[in-house]
């Protein structure tokens, strides 16, 4: 029995197509294999193999188009959701920055990111020119500079492909469709909660102070205690509801029926956040240089230097991040096979 249940398992890691067409045949030689002697881990590996290799080429699946279609989707959906999980991280492993240098205080203390990044020494009774910048602290400045630029621009994007993916939906004929288009618009309900929290703190949130004596400082008015749980909600909503819309959006992309006209233009929506996602990799990895560089520059002289929170991060954030983009690509590359063979062997 416990053979017989860890071949069928491995079995049904096959896609249904091709369970339907070669599913006997495979369990047949499995069974005679396990008589003969061979180790039903050995032989579940193997069919776990095969079923990556299977769903990975798609060889020998039927020209439908409700199989390829669905292929096409979920491709789609791993480039695009792979960077939604990910590229958040990259800015939270960044943690905030600040402007130094050894000289004294630096005004202002943070970079601009579209603005002037004109800097000031503090001094007594006056500001003066500040230090200049190492070369490796300018590469850190125009690194994320870019980060922040090309995750603006992957989400606008994404916009553009959420919102075509869920018209779509709402004009299929398919029965469940707007249980479908639920899914589909999690993250707008998602949006809208973080809105709705953000306001109601804003509305708590004490305008006016006095002081009590010492640093102490006491509010005249609003709710500083509800200010500060509705703060911590805020949180776990945000970070709660950007997990759940990745997973809702998949299992949308799972069910839905897209015309042909909506896939091409969510497999072009693809191929473009995974182009953009290797351009944040490439720009993360010079963030990261540029800071240890500026390190070793800035040991040698007085400059101002662009430091950020968690610069330890950096190196692990970018093997996740590599392994990612390679995922985003992948999946990118095989929705863009899909179409092709939708638009010329079914289209």
């Amino acid at each position: 029995m416990k053979r017989s249940s860890s071949i069928e398992w491995g079995l049904r890691c096959y896609p249904a197509w091709w369970r339907a067409r070669y599913g006997d045949e495979l369990r047949s030689v499995a069974t005679d294999l396990t008589a003969d002697g061979r180790s039903p881990i050995t032989i579940t590996l193997d069919l776990l193999g095969g079923a990556v290799r299977v769903r990975s080429r798609a060889q020998g699946m039927p020209t439908v188009y409700r199989l390829w279609s669905t292929r096409t989707r979920l491709s789609i959906a791993g480039s695009t959701l792979t960077w939604l999980l990910v590229a958040p991280l990259v800015l939270i492993s960044m943690g905030s920055q600040r402007v130094q240098s050894s000289a004294g205080r630096i005004i202002p203390p943070e970079t601009s990111i579209f603005g002037s990044n004109h800097f000031w020494l503090v001094g007594r009774s006056a500001l003066f020119p500040a230090p200049p910048r190492t070369p490796g602290g300018s590469i850190v400045t125009y690194s994320a500079l870019a980060i922040v630029v090309l995750f603006l621009l992957t989400l606008f994007v994404l916009f553009g492909g959420w919102r075509a993916f869920a018209v779509s939906i709402r004009h299929s004929s398919a029965p469940d469709r707007w249980k479908v288009w639920a899914l589909a618009w999690a993250p707008g309900f998602a949006v809208l909660a973080d809105i709705a929290l953000i306001v109601a703190q804003d509305i708590v949130r004490p305008s006016a102070w006095r002081s009590s004596g010492g640093h102490a400082m006491v509010a005249l008015n609003g709710h500083p205690a509800a200010t500060h749980a509705l703060g911590d909600i805020l949180a776990v909503v945000a970070i709660a509801g950007w997990l759940l819309s990745i997973v809702c959006v998949a299992l949308a992309a799972q069910r839905a029926e897209i015309a042909p006209a909506d896939l091409r233009y969510g497999r072009s929506t693809s191929v473009v956040v995974a182009a953009l996602f290797a351009l944040l990799l490439a720009a993360y990895v010079s963030w990261g240089i540029g800071l240890i560089m500026q390190a070793r520059q800035a040991a040698h002289g007085t400059f101002i230097t662009i430091t950020y929170s968690h610069p330890d991060l950096w190196l692990p954030m970018s093997i996740v991040l590599a392994l990612a983009v390679g995922l985003s690509v992948l999946c990118a590359r095989t929705a863009n096979r899909s179409w092709n063979v939708i638009s010329t062997s079914i289209l």
